[in-house]
């Protein structure tokens, strides 16, 4: 007969039902005969889903299929409570409408037990494996403290704080990406070459060259160096906008803010 070690924190003797924390022994749970019987069955399952009409024929046949689901759920449900009652709290069972399987979560390790019989037991007397060697912690106290810290934090604490470190990177990767200059002129298209100005209109909306030397003049704006123009004029042509930049203001390195010159025409209503 084997004994199985669970998650690397819990032995489970398959000959008693005991379960036992292997960091604190003391913190012992028992499972009932029958379900340490169910246990095993969902163990040698190999975490298939097991229906409850099979596992009630395989375990106890004299039932009435009728109360299977019922009696089954609440016989699952008393396995996981007794993990819980020694601070196992990860989920062991995952219980469908229909059946059951073991936690695909859930590690198994196999350790041997050798069994003696003596006239004056009834039952036979498991003797396990020790996991640990007894004389290397006897003799070094700091390895004994740093196991037993170690194996104290469940294992899905630290998945819990992986998570946490991910969704952190990924807000500050938003949080930069969102205090990076805005993109504002992206719907600014080039439309051609003024002497040294580069014109871009906005939604494709040309600008007449004549019109824009008018304007130009008006502003004192030189093309005599090289700058950005950004033009804007609606389609009621009543409104304009310039803006008027030294180089591209989407770099990171561009001064901020550019000119902006606004044309307001107004219509006198007779």
């Amino acid at each position: 007969m084997h004994n199985y070690i669970i998650n690397d924190r819990i032995l489970f003797n398959t000959h008693s039902g005991h379960l036992s924390r292997l960091d604190d022994p003391k913190q012992q749970s028992a499972l009932t005969d029958h379900a340490k019987r169910l246990f095993l069955r969902l163990i040698d399952s190999g975490y298939q889903i097991v229906p409850f009409d099979q596992l009630n024929a395989e375990i106890d046949p004299k039932r009435s299929s009728a109360d299977t689901p019922q009696q089954m759920a609440a016989e699952l449900a008393n396995i996981s409570a007794s993990f819980q009652q020694i601070g196992e709290y990860e989920p062991i069972l995952l219980t469908y409408s229909t059946g059951v399987q073991l936690s695909t979560d859930v590690e198994l390790k196999v350790i041997s037990s050798y069994r003696t019989l003596n006239d004056d037991q009834a039952q036979p007397y498991i003797a396990k494996k020790s996991l640990i060697n007894a004389s290397a912690i006897n003799k070094n106290p700091a390895i004994s403290a740093i196991k037993s810290r170690h194996e104290s934090i469940p294992w899905y604490y630290t998945r819990i704080i992986l998570f946490a470190a991910l969704v952190i990177l990924l807000s500050y990767a938003i949080l930069k990406q969102s205090w990076s200059n805005p993109d504002y002129y992206a719907d600014y298209h080039y439309q051609e070459k003024f002497q040294q100005c580069s014109l871009f209109v906005h939604n494709q909306r040309p600008v007449g060259l004549n019109h824009l030397q008018l304007r130009l003049n008006e502003f004192n704006i030189s093309c005599n160096t090289p700058k950005n123009i950004y033009i804007n004029m609606p389609a009621d042509i009543r409104r304009e906008s310039y803006q008027v930049c030294e180089i591209d203001p989407d770099q990171d390195h561009a001064p901020l803010p550019c000119q902006s010159f606004y044309v307001v025409k107004v219509v006198k209503v007779q």
